[in-house]
């Protein structure tokens, strides 16, 4: 890696010098050498003045797609619409062998791949966007993939941004701040990511002597997609309007004939028999062939059919969602796998996933006929329809954040084309997908190599029941961290429940009723505490990142500070949170005497915080501290604390406190001369 540092230079006037001279200190190493410490004296000469450079960039690396974004501002120039703007530019970079999609003002894209990649803005009252400037990419040289709009190399946004006005933006927020959700996806020639988006917050600064800060997070596509801002490229005069990517080069709208989707489509879901995330709901299927050995020819054509009939009613519910869309009767934001971004859809799933492990493990028995078993005894038990016909539903549901060969250009097919055809083009996917198991319904004999049933099924059930545990952690990596502990706790209150019917499986009419009432209402009661209690919620106080520099800044300008030292890891600084801090009432005592709150997040250990908390004699968290401004008087400095568990009343009486103790202000009215 590499170290930079960086310093903001201004150019005496009154000395003739225009040379910068210094050191370096450094010293090199490998896993097991040194060289020893050296200096390097550097040299630069100045030669212009702050307008003619350029912020140095800074990297944000997404939770999700292989993209890294790149975020820099230029000097404030004038634009050619006349505004005098701060270019802020924003480049989307691909890793090696993945590629995205051309700008466009219109994300519509029914469900496949090749999501547009696109630029919303959410601006403050202080802030204007003049223009937002695409640039041209080149297109990748493989016709289906340029029919779709996919792109080489990486893609610019530059955005000429401005203050606005004070007058113009009376009753709106006045922080000369902005914020831009990036929206893209990231292809290979096999797979795509779902969809993902980056929110850029630009705040610009007061004077024109300092420069804009940008900062990065994670964000979805949908906010991107519902309000898209226009594009201006270098070669139009005006923003874009229509919804067709407008690229360097013509792209054909339709490169594929219907005979050759069809083709494509089969082998795509052919293929998706052999993808990482069908292969947990494989091992069903092969517990399925066990179960059928030794039935009748036509029982087994049946169960492969039910199976079957499970896979195609996902394809089509995916195929009608994609009419839709098309036609302007559904929401716009559809792709493959895309319900994957939604971290309800995630828990949801790994709710189920994991409910299904712990059948496996013997804790309880799944309620659907012939399904699994969970004792050694109906584990060898023959498959029932609705078990095939529920594992057909789920190993398809499963398949969707994976994408093989040949799907991409058949997705981008259906974007253009009739109802029809679209729906005979999912019908293709889903009939390549459920092709093995046609072939074994009509030919039995050839999963003649399954073991006849016996006590080895029992053996791999459990070994299935560990491999569904690997498919929750496979789908924790789609949540966002802010949830992993909520999710986690939800799946403890579900393997309560579980274990509870578990316990009463045998027992019978009203009495097992209530028992798997009584279950059920455990699991929700917790299941609802926890995400209250640990899950991620709005924030009602608008905190300030707490630094040193920055509080003393606050309290020399006559603010009271209420800083909050807590960490994700702290349990009874999440309670206080919820409970005695981000309140109503607090949140109007605190704006109405104008207290400025500051979050201390000691979650990765900041030195900083740590000496903080030493400076006001405590060695744990939570403390929550009121820090009046500054005053002659060291009694009158003095921070309000309170430790550990806290009350709201407690807090608001602190607040009065410190306003008490407030310095008065000095009465600037004209005196009399004596």
């Amino acid at each position: 890696g590499k170290v930079t540092w960086t310093a903001p230079l201004e150019k005496n006037p009154q000395s003739e010098e225009d040379a910068v001279v210094g050191n370096v200190s450094l010293q090199l190493c490998k896993d097991n050498a040194c060289t020893p410490p050296q200096t390097i004296p550097f040299s630069a000469i100045l030669t212009g003045t702050q307008e003619d450079v350029t912020i140095p960039a800074i990297q944000h690396l997404p939770e999700r797609g292989h993209v890294a974004i790149e975020g820099s501002v230029g000097p404030p120039t004038q634009s050619d619409n006349g505004c005098l703007a701060w270019p802020v530019h924003i480049e989307l970079l691909p890793q090696a062998g993945w590629h995205l999609y051309a700008p466009k003002t219109d994300p519509t894209t029914a469900i496949g791949q090749g999501k547009p990649s696109i630029i919303s803005l959410a601006p403050g009252g202080a802030v204007r966007v003049c223009e937002i400037l695409a640039n041209e990419p080149r297109l990748l040289d493989d016709p289906e993939l340029k029919a779709a709009g996919a792109v080489e190399g990486s893609i610019r946004f530059t955005l000429q941004v401005e203050k606005q006005d004070a007058s113009l933006s009376d009753g709106l927020d006045q922080r000369p701040q902005l914020e831009a959700i990036i929206g893209y996806q990231t292809c290979s020639d096999v797979t795509c990511d779902p969809p993902w988006a980056s929110r850029l917050s630009i705040t610009l600064p007061e004077g024109t002597n300092d420069s804009p800060k940008l900062v990065f997070s994670d964000s979805r596509y949908g906010e991107a997609a519902q309000h898209p801002a226009a594009l201006t490229f270098p070669s139009q005069e005006k923003p874009q309007l229509s919804p067709v990517a407008q690229t360097a080069e013509p792209v054909p709208a339709n490169s594929l004939s219907l005979p050759v989707a069809l083709l494509a489509g089969l082998l795509g879901g052919l293929i998706l028999n052999l993808m990482p995330c069908v292969l947990p709901v494989l091992g069903l299927k092969l517990m399925s062939f066990a179960q059928q050995s030794g039935r009748a020819r036509q029982e087994i054509f049946q169960l492969n059919l039910w199976y079957c009939a499970g896979l195609y009613v996902v394809f089509f519910v995916l195929a009608t969602a994609s009419v839709a869309a098309n036609l302007g009767l559904a929401g716009n934001n559809l792709a493959w796998g895309e319900q994957f971004t939604s971290s309800g859809f995630n828990i949801t799933m790994a709710a189920i996933v994991f409910s299904f492990a712990l059948s496996f493990l013997g804790v309880w028995e799944l309620p659907i006929p012939g399904f699994i078993g969970s004792t050694a005894g109906k584990v060898q038990t023959q498959e029932g329809p609705a078990g095939s016909f529920f594992k057909g539903v789920l190993s398809t549901v499963l398949a969707t954040p994976c994408s093989g060969p040949f799907l991409g250009p058949v997705f981008g097919f259906t974007l253009t084309q009739p109802t029809g055809v679209t729906y005979a083009v999912f019908a293709a996917i889903a009939t390549g997908m459920a092709l093995p198991y046609f072939i074994v319904g009509i030919f039995p004999s050839l999963i003649r190599f399954v073991p006849k049933p016996g006590p080895w099924m029992e053996t791999l059930k459990e070994v299935l029941g560990f491999v569904m545990l690997g498919t929750v952690v496979f789908l924790f990596t789609f949540l966002d961290s802010n949830y992993f502990v909520p999710t986690f706790a939800l799946l403890i209150s579900i393997w309560i429940g579980c274990w509870w019917v578990g316990r009463y499986q045998k027992t019978k009419g009203m009495a097992g009723f209530m028992q798997w009432l009584q279950a059920a209402a455990v699991s929700v009661t917790l299941g609802t505490l926890v995400f209250s209690y640990l899950g991620p919620s709005d924030s009602v106080i608008d905190w300030e990142p707490f630094s040193k520099e920055r509080l003393a800044e606050l309290r020399s300008k006559g603010s009271t500070v209420m800083v909050d030292f807590s960490a994700e890891w702290c349990l009874t600084c999440k309670y206080n949170l919820a409970f005695a801090i981000e309140t109503s009432r607090v949140k109007t005592a605190i704006e109405k005497r104008k207290v400025v709150p500051m979050l201390a997040d000691w979650t990765d250990g900041s030195p900083e915080i740590k000496a903080m908390l030493e400076s006001l004699n405590s060695k744990s968290i939570p403390v929550l501290a009121f820090f009046p401004p500054n005053a002659k008087n060291a009694k009158e400095s003095q921070p309000i604390i309170l430790r550990d568990l806290v009350t709201e009343s407690q807090v608001l009486d602190a607040i009065e406190k410190v306003e008490l103790v407030r310095p008065p202000v000095p009465d600037m009215r004209s005196r009399t001369a004596g």
